[in-house]
């Protein structure tokens, strides 16, 4: 049984904090279930804000069973599949589907039984697109086509722009997801307190977790990483090495396990040798140029880069260090200085500088492996995707990654990094 709007939007509104304006603007949409609604919505945002999440949630509790289907893309291998599952979803039955115009008529017959609104959601929309470069559109079409109480929903982490792949494509009714603020994202951590602890000692702990990893991890990556973390820093309590007031001595504690857990995160605890598996060649040299390309000053870049293709580089022996005066400011290492951005550009040319095969590779791959980098949190956007001008990034993964990385592609990093005191 449906959930009267007012109970289903205080309950949404408990469960999703930050994502009022999106929970009150789709119910705006909805309204009532014989009511006309946009003919197709487009939902995007990056990763871990809750999209699929929400509409799950908002369905279940604010519709019958069959007034919707809800489509994960990654999941359906062909075109049948999608049209199949859908039928199913939304009659009950095991009803076969072999075309789009087949679908179609099935679809009409549905409609034509109530009034209702019928709903189709595809998550990971963007997945359709493999499965037929004409699906896309035609479901963008479809409400319009059939002309039926029939609305169309598509949740992607691409944003509308990607999807103008064809002429005439009908233009959706759109609803972007922001990032979470610091604050919702405690709200929302704060859900994962265990039922005997004190919500007060949690919350100074969840806090510390956000001031530390806010900008470098998401939802998904802070649910994996809080029990492991907090075990670390109840650990003193436990060694009777401090009481549950000395918060700021726990969570000085807590620091050395940041590195740690970073790595663990990020490389999914894997060897270089499993990462390699999962990622060609080329791609983990990649990942060491956005590491150099962070950690060596760009005045450095004519000395150890500057080298012809499938020659090594060049390198001089480390100068003598030269005697500073007095009236010399003593300068910062460069690795206590973190790591520093860098335009796509220049690490560009630190990968063709560094592997020896780059010629075979595609630019366009490149920029999508750098994506997906960023998308992993391996590497930092500085600058937002929507500022004109030349992106700017930041490597987002420890040294001694990036050693191991280095270890197994047999690839000398010292020769790079040799003055900067790594070793």
């Amino acid at each position: 049984m449906a959930l009267e709007p007012q109970q289903l939007k205080n309950i949404l509104f408990e469960e999703f904090p930050g994502r009022t304006r999106q929970i009150e603007t789709l119910l705006n949409w909805f309204g009532m279930p014989k009511e006309k609604t946009p003919p197709t919505i487009f939902i995007h945002g990056n990763r871990a804000l809750g999209k699929t999440e929400l509409i799950k949630r908002l369905f279940k509790l604010g519709f019958t069973s069959r007034q919707y289907s809800f489509l994960d893309c990654r999941v359906c291998y062909s075109i049948e599949d999608l049209f199949e599952i859908a039928l199913n979803d939304l009659t009950g039955e095991q009803l076969s589907c072999k075309s789009i115009n087949d679908f179609v008529m099935k679809l009409q017959e549905i409609c034509e039984i109530g009034s209702e609104t019928r709903y189709m959601i595809f998550d990971n929309a963007d997945v359709l697109w493999d499965l037929s470069s004409t699906l896309t559109p035609a479901l963008l079409t479809l409400p319009q086509w059939i002309g039926l109480n029939v609305c169309g929903i598509f949740i992607s982490q691409a944003p509308w722009e990607k999807f103008r792949m064809a002429v005439g494509i009908s233009e959706p009714w759109q609803l972007y997801f922001p990032e979470y603020t610091r604050d919702e994202l405690i709200q929302i951590l704060m859900k994962s307190c265990p039922d005997d602890e004190d919500p007060c000692f949690y919350k100074a702990f969840v806090e510390n977790i956000c001031n530390s990893f806010y900008e470098n991890c998401d939802l998904i990556d802070f649910f994996r990483l809080l029990s492991d973390l907090f075990d670390k820093f109840v650990e003193p309590i436990q060694e009777e090495r401090a009481t549950r007031n000395d918060i700021s001595l726990l969570c000085n504690e807590l620091k050395s396990y940041f590195n740690e857990t970073l790595d663990k995160l990020y490389l999914q605890d894997i060897s270089a040798a499993n990462f390699e598996d999962q990622l060609p060649q080329w791609s983990l040299y990649l990942l060491i140029a956005t590491f150099l390309g962070s950690y060596i000053p760009q005045n450095l870049d004519q000395r150890y880069f500057a080298t012809k293709a499938c020659e090594k580089p060049r390198l001089s022996r480390t100068p003598k260090k030269q005697k500073l005066s007095h009236d010399s400011p003593a300068k910062l290492p460069q690795q206590l200085k973190g790591p520093q951005s860098f335009e796509l550009e220049r690490v560009l040319a630190i990968f063709q500088s560094i592997y020896y095969n780059h010629r075979n590779i595609q630019t366009i791959d490149i920029h999508q492996q750098i994506e997906s980098f960023v998308a992993h949190h391996l590497v930092v956007c500085t600058v937002p995707y929507d500022r004109l001008g030349s992106r700017a990034y930041r490597c987002n993964v420890s040294y001694h990654c990036v050693k191991q990385v280095s270890r197994d592609i047999d690839f000398d990093l010292s020769k790079y990094l040799d003055e900067f005191d790594y070793n």
